[in-house]
């Protein structure tokens, strides 16, 4: 198998940061930060968890 090239940073950049559905302080320290729109939850869990976001109210 061939190796596919990395560039540099590919890997180290969330993409994730770009969707207005994210808060970007929570993604700043390393959480999730998904925003759960209806109730404006954040999602507080690591960043790229497995399993689904667990939201709780902004403090």
């Amino acid at each position: 198998m061939i190796p596919f090239p990395q560039f540099p940073r590919t890997g180290d950049e969330r993409l994730d940061l770009h969707n207005a559905s994210i808060d970007e302080p929570a993604a700043a320290v390393g959480c999730c930060g998904t925003i759960h729109l209806p109730t404006g939850r954040i999602c507080r869990t690591r960043a790229r968890h497995a399993d689904g976001c667990t939201f709780m109210p902004i403090s």
